[in-house]
């Protein structure tokens, strides 16, 4: 649960210092940030489901595997 916690809190301060930069940048500078926000949330949630598959044992996404992506 620790691990999950920080990255929750890592979340938060990210999110407070992208509320404060936002206000200074253009329209396509924030659409572009967004974009790669969104590239890195899905990059830990895969590594997240990853390691879940691997300690549990069970495929949870779906995909037939335990553990790869």
């Amino acid at each position: 649960m620790g691990l999950l916690w920080e990255l929750h809190q890592q979340n938060q301060l990210r999110r407070r210092s992208w509320s404060q930069e936002a206000r200074t940048m253009n329209l396509e500078d924030r659409i572009a940030e967004l974009e790669r926000q969104i590239e890195e949330r899905d990059e830990l949630l895969g590594r997240l489901i990853e390691r879940l598959e691997t300690t549990l044992g069970q495929d949870l996404d779906g995909d037939g595997t335990i553990g790869r992506r």
